[in-house]
């Protein structure tokens, strides 16, 4: 198995995008026998989910299951994103100097698990202050419409607004203080709406601010298995406040539990994966 793609091609049209949208689409960042690879080690996830995985679904209903810090239990996964692209990808993009990773967040739908994702952004449901996060999100199989391709509102990273973060089973806020997020599919004409239908091994990158959700999947027998995949840069420090989900405390009080308000994530679970040099 390739053990490296680094030094994917960007382009300055990938970073004006990435600057100016918040989001954009990168083709072929993996190659077929990490995609391969990923996918077993998927596999092996879904059979026996982690200790905060979270099932989405209706009881009885197709699969769509949600499990954080998936790497941390299956070596393959992590040996495969720390050795890739996705940190110089992000260094590029954000201008940051270095690079960490941060997360990794598993992502099923299968055929039939009709939940959409709701309109949300990522930045209230993490831990973390600071503009320089980005979300890489790795199609491990063909995604369209029908399955359940992410959606993104361009431009809406740079509002400044940080908006309630929601269960995505149960809706209910986890911090009411906070702005709700507009009725987005009942204005969508008054949104920049990008998706891109997407083959195994193609990656779709947003900032930690963009606003972003995704239709359930509707097929017959087109499963959609995506790694989201969290990289922070330079202004980025551990941040607590209302609505971060109890998954994501709980995994981090038990893998990186010296963590400090206000300092960088200087923790070997968020190792340094680029440096501009």
């Amino acid at each position: 198995m390739s053990k490296t793609n680094a030094g994917y091609a960007l382009t300055a049209d990938d970073i004006s995008a990435y600057q100016e949208h918040g989001a954009l689409c990168l083709r072929g960042v993996f190659e077929e026998d990490q995609i391969s690879a990923l996918r077993d080690a998927v596999e092996n996830a879904l059979a026996k989910p982690g200790p905060y995985a979270k099932e989405f679904n209706d009881p009885g209903g197709a699969r769509f299951l949600g499990d954080v810090f998936v790497s941390t239990r299956h070596p393959v996964i992590r040996e495969i994103l720390l050795e890739s692209a996705l940190g110089e990808i992000a260094g590029k993009l954000m201008k940051s100097n270095t690079i960490r990773f941060f997360f990794d967040h598993l992502l099923v739908k299968e055929p039939g698990a009709a939940q959409p994702t709701p309109w949300h952004q990522d930045a209230p449901y993490f831990p973390m202050k600071g503009f320089d996060c980005c979300g890489i999100w790795i199609a491990l199989d063909h995604v369209n419409s029908e399955n359940g391709a992410v959606e993104y509102l361009r431009g809406t990273h740079k509002s400044g607004t940080l908006y309630a973060p929601r269960s995505f089973a149960e809706g209910h806020a986890y911090n009411d203080q906070l702005t709700e997020v507009p009725d987005i599919d009942a204005h969508r004409a008054d949104y920049d709406v990008a998706s891109w239908d997407l083959e195994p091994g193609d990656c779709t990158v947003h900032h930690v601010r963009a606003l972003h959700g995704a239709p359930g999947n509707t097929t017959a027998g087109a499963r959609r298995r995506g790694i989201a995949t969290r990289w922070i840069g330079d202004d980025a420090v551990f941040e607590l406040r209302p609505g971060i989900p109890d998954d994501m405390l709980n995994t981090l009080a038990d893998l990186a539990g010296d963590l400090e308000p206000g300092q960088p994530f200087d923790h070997s679970l968020f190792p340094i994966v680029w440096e501009n040099r």
